[in-house]
């Protein structure tokens, strides 16, 4: 219709659901705009009076109509004159066609598809069959060509496409009825099978209650007569049974929910041995017996258990109609089937009734005329099967009436192909092979003996039930429940709930060992049951054991799937109930206690994984690791949840291409062990182990299992050997370096002077000579005299020379000594800075004058614009580093042609700007000054010197220790190598930092920086203003600070510097000990002399006894020097007899300075705390000495 435009400017289609009223829905249109009031999704109209509707129903003779008619003439059609409503209803009722002659108003708005116009006419064809009663299912509203009348074509086009959409309606409608009828008919089958398992239930369970009771009642002694009675009745519960059975499985084959379960087997052996059941009843009867096996090489596929009923039921009809004659059991083959045949010389079937012999519920004339019992089932349930099979049960027979001769009997043959089936693997239990077949020949012959007989006391007889044992019986059957109470009483103990939920309640609070429960149960059943217990973590391990009267295989197979331990079919034996009971209540003991064993050896071993401190993993036999404990989480730096295939990434990219290579090898190779060792990223290393459990256990274990050691202290260890002994190979190379360096640099001053003081030697005692020769008339130096003797002198400098470096190289090694030792201190006083920076420039005047070389002092502006003259900082380090910089500047500068070295001192509030350690353009002057005391400042020195510079490759190694440069320094200017190395320590050490700028040719800037605090408004700079360079570089602290004004410069004191003092000089060495009696003899005091502490003592003694007088009438020293290392007795051992001697009165206090060449800070504080008033270090200047003296007695006499 949509391609037709022409014909079909708009078309409606609305199907119609007639009840009440008819309600139409639109189903589809063209044409039409969506929403528009002439299209309605749903109309609901009423029907007229009952007689139109009547007659609406009776055939209409429309020359419309859906057969298509020759007379098509649209004339006799009804005509609506109605331009507001479809005339739908008129259609409907007169199931003729309905032509709108005008219906412009109502289609107003509808989209024009072909002519520049609407049409004006339009036509309702109803969808209905002629001489059909049915109500009109649909109704179609179509427009009709603006540009052509409605002619015998067109009619017969409308006629044409109303057949063709009644037909297809019909045949939809057709459809869904079918539909619908089917499902109505599965509807029924079920509730059919429902009915049959609800029945056979209701059958069952007091069938149980029969037949147990009737078992138990056959176990005691009774008398003939109530035995036969009691069998009597046992035989006939049987036979319900059956009955029963043969219902529920008759049911099952009609529903289509019975399958057969084909194995391969032997046919033939399989009849024989069902047939040799029947022997012993048969030829009780004393009728003939003959099985004819045809032999055959291949198997047939056939279900044993539903073959079984086939042939018993055939066996056992043919062995209860025939009274006399032979019964012949018959296997053959052709090509296609097998022929089960059953003959038999027994009453024979009528020829009328043979097709309704196997119907359902048939019996044969000859057999109710007999008197023989039956239920009409088993030939209708055997015919069946025999079609499951895929084969047809086929029957001849006759009677004697029928046959001329008198003969008579019947012959079944079950024919079934030979074909290979799909053999169906599952768990289904099955019957034992002749259980059936047993039965119904047991009641062929009547036998009175019941197999299941037995003493009831000898019940239990080979049973492992313990009376500890809780058995819980769950059934809504009072009578059951009590029952089956009483079968168990005597051997466990038993509870009992009468419904599903109060089993489940009583199973969670306390489990028992075995749950026996029904299956069809009101509210819960016996399933949901089940599957309520094993949800429950208590009682998930409980064997269930479900019993019912449904016999479906698939219920049964529902309930083993679900959990169930067993299913027993309604009615049961008490003996079989009570082995299956407690088979499974001991497999379930065993297994409860097993698992409770495996759960906890499983948390152990957990345990031990999680807190076992070597990472353990498991991986399948693909590689994938699928558990990782804590310790090799912790290895590999992951959390707990983290996925541990994700290893690689925990590694660099060098170790996981090499353990992803080994351990590809290792899984899919032949080794059964791996070992390896690596470094995570988290920082462990590990050395670990793999074991493949396939090769070390075949057969039984699969996967990998891997142990991780932490080996990451080992490496340390190792690294830290390595490290020590590269330390030590450096150290030993380092201190034979300083070997080599400091025994040049000793061995050179040695050997100047001991030249110059052997050319000394020789001149003064030439010229001693000389003046003994003299004789009266005197002696007159000639010129050559006063040469040598200013030769002398300069030979003498020279030593002077010598000896101040030989101090500096000793005062390098021991600030390297306490640089690695780690015990370099430092110790803040207030600097006068310009006396500091003139005292350091004072040290090497000599040396400069000597050298032609221009040494300048620059001090800074800085100092007067940041209003301080003095900073607090360690001045003998601050000291050494420019003594250090200034001496490698007069040794380089030297040489060059251009020869001139300044010094500059600034000072400033603010560190340098950038990493450099210029002097920053702004030094942040406070507003208030001068600042406050211990105000952070910050101290900035340089040493330009115009010497050969450096190359850009010898700044890179300049402040290395024992660096030089270039290996040429040395041997042309010397040097130790130790001397920048300490200048850049010290800098450090005092929050600064040292640089140096350079090029070849233009000479060095050396420049430092280093944190200073403000110094006190009143703080005295005495001490460090006379310190001499010798002092300052071998000292730790200010030798004489604990005395007042001791150690500085000129002070005044009572007697003034033309005062004779008188001092007692203790030396052990003979050299020194004459030389500085010279030397306080030679400044005009006068001393006595010791070689240990022991004869001091006694000097001191002797003078305060008067034995011994000294020249001021006193009975004491003015001051005593002593050495600290002597023999016989050291000076710490001397200095506390002499205060211990003083603390008793027995002697006046003495003035005792010591002269140590241990500069240590520790052993100048121990000599102070042994009495010591003062510590000098060797080597000293003897004005310093002197100074020292004369202040410490002048503060000893002012006290």
């Amino acid at each position: 219709m949509e391609g037709n435009p022409k014909d079909v400017p708009f078309m409606m289609c609305y199907s119609i659901a007639a009840e009440a009223q008819a309600v139409l829905t639109l189903e589809s249109c063209v044409g039409v705009p969506a929403g528009h009031p002439a299209a309605p999704s749903s109309m609901t109209l009423s029907f007229p009076a009952r007689s139109l509707l009547s007659s609406a129903l009776k055939r209409s003779d429309s020359p419309i109509s859906a057969a298509h008619s020759s007379a098509s003439a649209l004339n006799p059609a009804t005509i609506s004159t109605d331009t507001q409503a479809w005339p739908i209803m008129q259609a409907i009722t007169t199931r003729q066609c309905v032509i709108i002659d005008d219906c412009r108003e109502l289609i107003d708005g509808f989209p024009l598809r072909q002519w520049d116009a609407l049409p004006e006419s339009a036509i309702v064809v109803p969808l209905c069959q002629d001489g059909s009663d049915e109500s009109v299912p649909a109704v179609i509203i179509i427009g009709l060509n603006v540009q052509r009348p409605l002619d015998t074509d067109y009619e017969e086009w409308i006629n044409v496409l109303r057949a063709h959409l009644t037909s297809s309606l019909t045949s939809v409608r057709a459809m869904e009825a079918e539909k619908e009828r089917l499902i109505e008919q599965e509807r029924m089958e079920r509730a059919k099978q429902a009915w049959f398992q609800g029945a056979a239930h209701d059958l069952r369970s007091p069938l149980t209650l029969i037949a147990g009771p009737l078992d138990d009642a056959l176990s005691t002694t009774l008398t003939k007569q109530q035995r036969h009675l009691l069998v009597l009745a046992q035989r006939n519960v049987t036979r319900i049974q059956r009955l029963v059975n043969s219902l529920l499985d008759f049911s099952r084959l009609e529903a289509g929910k019975l399958a057969g379960r084909f194995l391969p087997a032997d046919l033939g052996r399989f009849v024989g041995d069902l047939a040799a059941l029947f022997r012993p009843a048969v030829e009780s009867r004393h009728i003939r017996y003959d099985v004819d096996i045809e032999a055959h090489s291949d198997v047939v596929f056939f279900d044993p258990t539903l073959l079984e009923t086939v042939v018993t039921n055939l066996l056992s009809n043919a062995l209860k109609y025939t009274e006399d004659g032979e019964i012949k059991v018959m296997v053959s083959y052709d090509r296609t089937h097998a022929s089960i045949a059953v003959n038999d010389t027994g009453f024979g079937i009528p020829a009328a009734e043979l097709e309704a012999v196997t119907d359902r519920y048939h019996r044969a004339t000859t057999a109710l005329s007999k008197g023989t019992e039956g239920t009409g089932i088993g030939l209708a349930l055997a015919k069946e099967i025999v079609r499951l099979h895929g084969g047809e049960l086929n029957i001849v027979s006759r009677t004697a009436d029928e046959d001329p001769a008198g003969r008579h009997g019947s012959t079944f043959t079950a024919r079934l192909p030979l074909m290979e089936r799909q053999v169906v693997v599952d768990n289904m239990s099955r019957e034992v092979f002749g259980t059936y077949g047993k039965a119904m020949a047991e009641e062929a012959m009547d036998d009175e003996t019941d197999v299941s007989f037995g003493e009831l006391a000898h019940r239990g007889e080979g049973l492992l039930f313990e009376s500890e044992d809780l058995l819980l019986v769950v059934d809504d059957n009072d009578d059951m429940r009590a029952y089956i109470t009483e079968i168990f009483a005597p051997f466990c103990t038993v509870r009992g709930a009468a419904s599903a939920e109060k089993a489940l309640e009583m199973a969670t609070a306390d489990p028992p060992d075995l749950i026996l429960t029904d299956l069809m149960m009101r509210g819960m059943n016996g399933l949901d049951l089940v599957a309520a217990v094993r949800q429950h973590p208590s009682t998930r391990l409980v064997p269930i054991i479900l019993h019912s009267a449904a016999t479906d295989d698939e219920l049964k197979l529902q309930a083993l799937t679900m959990g169930a331990e067993d299913f027993l079919v309604k009615p049961f034996k008490p003996r079989e109930l009570l082995v299956r009971v407690q088979l499974h209540m001991q497999l379930g003991k065993r297994r409860i206690d097993l698992e409770a064993r495996f759960a906890q050896r499983e948390q152990e071993i957990a345990l031990l994984s999680d807190y076992c401190p070597s990472g353990i993993i498991r991986a399948d036999s693909q590689g994938r690791i699928v558990y990782a404990n804590a310790a090799w989480r912790r290895f590999a730096g992951v959390d707990d949840e983290a996925d541990p295939n994700i290893w690689p990434d925990l590694v660099d990219a060098e170790t996981r291409a090499r353990l992803s290579a080994q351990w590809e090898e290792f899984v899919n190779g032949d080794v059964d062990h791996l070992h390896s060792k690596w470094r995570w990223l988290s920082g462990t290393t590990v050395q670990a182990t793999f074991l493949r459990l396939d090769r070390i256990r075949p057969g039984t274990l699969t996967g990998l299992l891997g142990c991780l050691s932490d080996i990451s202290f080992q490496e340390e260890q190792l690294g830290e050997a390595e490290r020590r002994r590269l330390e030590a190979e450096e150290s030993k190379r380092q201190q034979e370096l300083l070997i080599d360096f400091t025994s040049h640099e000793i061995r050179t001053p040695v050997s100047a002077i001991l030249q110059c003081s052997s050319v000394v030697k020789d001149n003064l005692l030439s010229l001693a000579q000389d003046l003994r020769q003299a004789g009266p008339a005197g002696f007159r130096p000639s010129a050559s005299t006063f040469s040598e003797l200013e030769a002398d002198v300069e030979a003498l400098e020279s030593i002077h020379h010598c000896g101040l470096i030989q101090e500096r190289i000793a005062n390098d090694v021991l600030s390297l000594a306490r640089i690695q030792l780690d015990m370099l201190t430092f110790y803040d006083i207030d600097l006068d800075v310009r006396r500091e920076a003139q005292r350091v420039i004072s040290v090497f005047k000599s040396e400069a004058l000597a050298k032609n070389i221009e040494l300048g002092l620059v001090i800074g502006d800085s100092l007067t614009a940041c209003g301080v003259s003095a900073v607090k900082t360690d001045h003998v380090r601050v000291g050494q580093v420019v003594t250090n910089l200034v001496s490698n500047a007069m040794r380089f500068t030297a040489g060059s042609a251009t020869r001139r070295i300044t010094v500059a001192y600034d000072v400033a509030y603010v560190p340098p700007a950038d990493d450099s350690c210029a002097m920053p353009a702004d030094t942040q002057v406070p507003a208030t000054l001068p600042p406050p005391e211990g105000a952070p400042m910050w101290l900035y020195v340089s040493v330009r010197d115009t010497g050969p510079g450096l190359a850009p490759e010898e700044l890179d190694v300049l402040f290395q220790r024992f660096s030089q440069g270039n290996k040429m320094i040395h041997s042309r200017y010397g040097g130790s190598g130790l001397g920048l190395f300490i200048c850049k320590k010290i800098t450090d050490l005092l929050q600064g930092r040292i640089e140096v700028q350079s090029r070849v040719g233009e000479g060095s800037v050396f420049r430092f920086f280093v944190a200073v605090r403000a110094p006190g408004l009143h703080s005295a700079t005495l001490s460090v203003q006379a310190a001499t360079p010798s002092t300052q570089m071998g000292a730790t602290v200010p030798q004489v600070a604990h005395l007042p004004g001791a150690g500085g410069g000129p002070a005044s004191s009572p007697a003034g510097h033309n005062h004779v003092y008188h001092l007692l000089i203790v030396e052990d060495n003979d050299i020194n000990r004459t030389v500085l009696k010279r030397q306080i003899e030679k400044a005009g005091w006068t001393c006595d002399v010791a070689v240990d502490g022991q004869q001091a003592l006694q000097r001191i003694s002797d003078v305060h006894d008067g034995r011994h007088r000294v020249p001021s009438g006193r009975n004491s020293y003015d001051a005593i020097l002593m050495d600290l290392e002597m023999p016989v007795m050291d000076g710490l051992t001397a200095i506390k007899h002499i205060r211990e001697a003083e603390a008793a009165g027995s002697q006046e206090r003495q003035l005792v300075i010591a002269l140590t060449g241990n500069a240590r800070q520790q052993q100048v504080d121990t000599a102070l705390q042994a009495g010591m008033d003062a510590v000098m270090i060797k080597p000293y200047k003897l004005p310093v000495l002197l100074e020292t003296i004369r202040n410490a007695i002048a503060a000893r006499s002012g006290s």
